[in-house]
């Protein structure tokens, strides 16, 4: 059977385009989209009653709602949610879908995150790198709009997210194995994630006796320098200083990594740090980070299949997706002897 794919790779363009043309969508220029329809005849294209009722009724426009007006949260310059975002993008795109950015403003007015989709008719929407206690966002999940989020267990709406757990439970037992059992998470703020790596660090830390008291857990603030900076100083300015410190991502152990050599402590010398994420950024350093590598274009890709799959089927049923990680060892590590 002759698929778009088939006509798009004789006629030299995207599939996106094919499936435009053939829908009679008015942003395909009229040269390609006589050569489309002309190759389609050609072929013998006869497109099934299944994939014309399922393009009934769509808009092929998304919804993204990321963070983006505070400084801190800011899902474009935030590197783990932005690279989920470009892998979003790139997939949903080659199905032929726009995307539009979700906000609570429509020129000079103010509206709900449910208004504006509403609006703009949207098809479906993805949701990071936001408050999910925030009312507007529980209003948009527990709505009749197809909804998949990033990094968040929610009752209702499908999740896609990495092995936190897991990721915490190798970083924790990499340093472990070095024989730290002085170590101190330096974890974000208390939401969803942030349990699970918690969990991950404390069964870890038990299964090899390794006392935890309230100092080894060091609550921060994500992408907050300044946060950042005073808990790695109040750590460092312990009498009796860990071996090893955990950042709650490879942002945080970079700018840790700045405050410790301001202190004239050297990394691994004197206390040996790690992160979370994989972000290249860690990698640009010396000495090379230690981390936890997230597979971020498989979150984009696995959450604009799962997206688009309830869009086209309208099966909403509750599907949660959990992505492998690995640990990254890199020179920001030492053995230490045990006393």
């Amino acid at each position: 059977m002759i698929t778009i794919y088939d006509i798009a790779k004789n006629v030299g363009c995207s599939s996106a385009t094919v499936s435009k043309a053939l829908n009679n969508y008015p942003d395909v220029n009229a040269m390609t989209r006589k050569k489309i329809l002309d190759m389609a005849e050609s072929m013998g294209y006869s497109p099934n009653s299944q994939a014309q009722a399922l393009t009934k009724n769509k808009t092929w426009n998304i919804g993204v709602l990321f963070e983006t007006e505070s400084e801190i949260r800011n899902g474009f310059t935030h590197y783990f949610f932005s690279q989920i975002l470009e892998s979003f993008k790139k997939y949903t795109e080659e199905l032929g879908y726009d995307l539009t950015f979700v906000s609570q403003k429509i020129g000079e007015n103010k509206v709900s995150f449910l208004q504006h989709v509403r609006r703009r008719r949207c098809d479906g929407v993805i949701i990071a790198n936001y408050d999910y206690n925030d009312q507007n966002v529980i209003e948009l999940i527990h709505s009749k709009i197809p909804v998949v989020v990033i990094d968040f267990d929610n009752d209702t709406v499908s999740s896609i997210f990495s092995e936190n757990y897991e990721g915490l439970k190798l970083l924790t037992q990499h340093l472990i194995d070095l024989n730290h059992r002085d170590i101190v998470y330096i974890h974000g703020q208390r939401n969803y994630v942030t349990g699970e790596r918690i969990r991950g660090f404390e069964d870890t830390m038990n299964a090899n006796n390794c006392k935890i008291t309230e100092e080894h857990l060091v609550e921060s603030a994500y992408y907050d320098r300044e946060n950042i900076a005073d808990k790695t100083r109040m750590v460092l300015g312990r009498e009796k200083r860990p071996t090893a410190i955990i950042f709650s991502d490879d942002y945080a152990a970079v700018l840790g990594i700045k405050v410790i050599q301001e202190l004239g402590l050297k990394v691994p010398e004197d206390i040996s740090v790690v992160g979370f994420d994989g972000l290249e950024l860690g990698q640009m350093i010396t000495p090379h980070l230690t981390t936890i590598v997230q597979d971020t274009r498989m979150i984009g890709e696995l959450a604009a299949k799962r997206l688009t799959e309830i869009i086209e089927t309208k099966n909403r049923t509750k599907i949660d997706i959990s992505v492998g990680v690995k640990l990254l060892e890199g020179a920001s590590c030492k053995q230490v002897k045990l006393i």
